[in-house]
């Protein structure tokens, strides 16, 4: 079938943030410093502590979705973490929390080469686009990056698991975007840079799947047969005209 839409993957297909796995205590830490600073006088547990309970957390969280295709909110992830510190918060104490890591997240997302130049073209051509993306963040923080960039205006639809009960590459998320874009799933193409999640799952929910190779993966699951792979997103408009689109 002739493309008629394309969806997008957002960390590492649009957008990286630098030194992810790096830089993981400094946004529980700076969750932290805002939960204590808000609320000074509850006995908060020690900064090192806090940060190792959400570390765990939010490693748990990503096991289940590996292992189930499973999806939860911000909220929830936050409330593990607290769990494991042996504490039961209020709502103003969870919501401090995630303030905080908010604003450790604010402006740290830096654009791919081409991203707004092939989603601006894309669009001048006529498709619908959409973005689908597995996180736990909450919708405004990734929304936020997207307006600071320049892409909100350029994505017709955004989908993020954390609003889901399930993640990529479970077929559910993918029709959710394909019925939100009003555009038939066969017709929907979807571009993304982990191989089981966006092209896998792509393909699985009768999808074209397009893997975008940033280097990071050696080689590709003996499974895994993409429709197509790119190196970089300028290639995606005449690979797409090639396919019989606009």
């Amino acid at each position: 079938m002739i493309p008629r839409a394309v969806i997008f993957d957002l960390g590492g297909t649009l957008v990286e943030w630098p030194d992810w796995e790096a830089d993981v205590p400094r946004r529980w830490a700076t969750s932290y410093d805002h939960l204590v600073a808000s609320l000074p006088e509850r006995g908060w547990p020690p900064r090192d502590a806090y940060v190792a309970a959400m570390r765990e957390a939010e490693q748990a969280h990503w096991r289940r979705v590996e292992e189930e295709r499973w999806s939860g909110p911000p909220s929830g992830l936050l409330q593990d973490g607290f769990r494991r510190l042996g504490r039961r918060v209020s709502e103003a104490e969870l919501l401090a929390a995630l303030d905080g890591y908010a604003r450790a997240v604010d402006g740290w997302a830096v654009v791919v080469a081409h991203a707004a130049e092939t989603l601006g073209l894309l669009r001048e051509r006529g498709y619908p686009l959409g973005l689908l993306s597995n996180t736990w963040w909450a919708a405004d923080w990734h929304n936020a990056d997207l307006a600071a960039h320049g892409l909100a205006q350029l994505l017709d639809q955004v989908v993020y698991t954390s609003d889901l009960p399930h993640s990529k590459p479970h077929p559910s998320v993918f029709l959710e975007v394909s019925e939100r874009l009003g555009v038939a799933r066969a017709a929907c193409v979807m571009i993304g840079d982990r191989p089981i999640d966006d092209v896998s799952g792509a393909l699985g929910a009768g999808m074209r799947g397009i893997w975008k190779n940033t280097g990071l993966i050696r080689s590709l699951p003996n499974t895994v047969r993409p429709s197509a792979i790119i190196g970089d997103l300028a290639e995606l408009p005449p690979l797409l005209q090639g396919w019989g689109g606009a």
